[in-house]
């Protein structure tokens, strides 16, 4: 028999007023007398009385009634507890009120086995398509591990760029040094003659001019500057030594002798300043390429350093892309991993639902049934568990003893 009157509680049947129940005015309509098998002297009082089979499927449709979805409590309530008054009187004996009531109950039924229905095929392209969805699951894992490894390549050939460009920034840091030395030990010449230039040309304006036409105020002190730079430039020491006293007369009274003095002063002075113009000028060149030197070693370490900081950058971002591929990867194998369970549950809803499906349209075989029942038709007992049959037997062998 279906399992329906075990999975559902069914209300007891209960009395209704006419003001309460569409139907009461039904409820003195006779049934159909049930034809009772003959009595047994011997056993018939050891075995149980057999349930009545218009009372066992109004039972189990009752239940089916209660599990509908979609439709008022009260109006299931009193469809499912009024059976006997609508479903259960032989059709030759229903008024037209009643057949409408069975018509409800068939609608009512027929929307449960719908909704089974449409259960039972959820759960059935469920599983259907298990082996697609399990090919997916194992596509995705194997799609993640591939990531993977191409993010663990990116973050190789990070690494190495890595290496290279610190590589190329320490080359490039040596190359400025040396640079910066090469011109700082090639410019020392240079700025030493242009110190030196600049330091006589400047007396040579200034202290002696002044002295020689007589218009400085400071004779001695100018005079004494005079031949203090001209040592420092190594000039003939007999020459200083004429040279001090005829600076320190004044121009009227200097003689032929001073005057040679002079001009022979004046053009040495000219001289070390030509030498020291043809050496500044003769290292004007040296001087630029030096320089410029430095400037391409600066702009190499500059790039150097761009592009190291730039490496570092991508292999913090590369790593990071890995540790967020594994995370990916991990839950796509969760996802594989929980299938199978998954596929458990999905199986079992199936067969529930298939249980339930076929429960239902066993049922509806019995709405059938009495739905069409005439007065002289019978209704078929529902055959009892086994294990009932089997106690009954032992409890009439005892009768008998």
């Amino acid at each position: 028999g279906s399992s329906w009157s075990y999975k559902f509680r069914p209300c007891a049947p209960r009395a209704h007023s006419a003001a309460t129940l569409p139907f009461a005015f039904i409820a003195s309509t006779t049934m159909a007398p049930m034809k009772r098998p003959a009595a047994s002297s011997a056993s018939g009082a050891s075995k149980k009385v057999a349930k009545d089979p218009l009372a066992a499927k109004g039972d189990e449709i009752a239940a089916m009634l209660h599990a509908a979805e979609g439709f008022p409590e009260a109006v299931i309530h009193a469809i499912a507890t009024n059976l006997d008054k609508s479903l259960l009187i032989p059709k030759d004996q229903r008024h037209a009120f009643q057949e409408e009531v069975v018509g409800m109950i068939e609608q009512v039924l027929v929307s449960v086995e719908k909704v089974l229905q449409s259960k039972a095929g959820d759960a059935q392209a469920k599983v259907a398509g298990s082996d697609s969805e399990k090919s997916v699951r194992e596509q995705a894992v194997l799609a993640a591990e591939a990531v993977i490894a191409e993010k663990v390549a990116a973050v190789d050939a990070a690494k190495a760029a890595l290496n290279e460009a610190a590589g190329e920034d320490a080359a490039a840091k040596t190359g400025m040094e040396d640079a910066k030395a090469e011109q700082k030990t090639g410019d020392a010449g240079y700025v030493e003659a242009a110190g030196k230039k600049s330091t006589l040309e400047a007396m040579f304006t200034n202290e002696y001019e002044t002295v020689k036409q007589g218009t400085s105020s400071t004779v001695k002190k100018s005079v004494q500057a005079v031949v203090r730079i001209c040592k420092q430039f190594g000039f003939e020491p007999q020459l200083l030594v004429s040279a001090e006293p005829a600076l320190s007369k004044p121009p009227a009274e200097r003689g032929s002798f001073d005057n040679l003095v002079l001009q022979q002063l004046e053009d040495q002075i000219k001289s070390v300043l030509q030498q020291l113009g043809e050496t500044l000028s003769n290292g004007e060149a040296d001087k630029a390429a030096r320089a410029g030197k430095v400037e391409s070693a600066a702009a190499r370490l500059a790039a150097a350093d761009e592009r190291f900081k730039a490496c570092k950058v991508e292999v913090a971002t590369t790593s990071s892309a890995v540790k967020e591929a594994e995370a990916q990867c991990m839950a796509a194998k969760k996802k594989l991993r929980e299938f199978g369970p998954q596929l458990e549950l999905a199986t079992s809803e199936l067969e529930a639902a298939n249980v339930d499906l076929k429960d239902c349209e066993a049922v509806l075989a019995s709405f059938r049934v009495l739905q069409g029942r005439t007065s002289v038709m019978e209704v078929a007992p529902i055959a009892e568990p086994a294990a009932a049959v089997e106690l009954e037997g032992e409890a009439g062998a005892v009768a008998a003893e």
